[in-house]
C-alpha cells in the first residue's frame, strides 16, 4: 500500500469515526427533545386539572373567590403556549378580582400584620369580593366548559 493510499484509508476512518459520532449526538438529541415534550404535556396536564379543581370548588362555592382568583391567575401565567394577556383577555373578572387583591400579604407577612391591619385588608378583600365574585363566576364557567388541548 502506498503512502497516499494510507492516508486516504486513513482520512476515511477519521470521516466514518465522526459521521457516527455526528448521527450518536443526533439520536441523543432527539431523545432529548421527545423527554423534554413529554414533560411539557405532563405539567400541562397537571395545570389543567388543578384549574379545573380549582374552578369547580370556587364555582360551587367551597372556595372564597379571593383565594380562587389568586390561585387560578397563577396556575393560567404557569400553562405553556400563552401569553398572561391572552388569559386576561378570556378571563377578564377573574383578572379584575385578582388585580384588587393581588398586593395583599399572606402566609407569615399576614401574620405580621397587627390585628387591625389584618382586620381592614380582610374587610378589603370581602368588599372587592362581593363587587367582582358574582361576575368572576361567567370567568370560572367558561373555564369549566373549555377545551383543553
Amino acid at each position: 500500500m502506498t503512502l497516499q493510499g494510507s492516508l486516504v484509508l486513513l482520512g476515511s476512518l477519521i470521516i466514518l469515526a465522526l459521521a457516527a459520532y455526528a448521527a450518536r449526538l443526533l439520536w441523543q438529541l432527539r431523545q432529548q427533545k421527545r423527554a423534554q415534550q413529554a414533560a411539557r404535556a405532563q405539567r400541562s396536564s397537571e395545570l389543567h386539572s388543578q384549574i379545573l379543581l380549582i374552578a369547580k370548588a370556587c364555582h360551587q362555592e367551597q372556595c372564597e373567590p379571593a383565594e380562587g382568583a389568586l390561585r387560578l391567575v397563577n396556575l393560567l401565567r404557569g400553562l405553556p403556549g400563552h401569553t398572561p394577556e391572552h388569559w386576561r383577555a378570556l378571563y377578564p373578572d377573574l383578572h379584575a378580582l385578582y388585580d384588587k387583591i393581588a398586593d395583599h400579604p399572606i402566609l407569615d407577612a399576614r401574620k405580621a400584620l397587627k390585628r387591625n391591619e389584618r382586620m381592614r385588608l380582610d374587610l378589603e378583600r370581602e368588599r372587592w369580593e362581593d363587587q367582582l365574585g358574582p361576575a368572576m363566576l361567567k370567568d370560572l364557567e367558561r373555564l369549566l366548559e373549555a377545551r383543553w388541548p
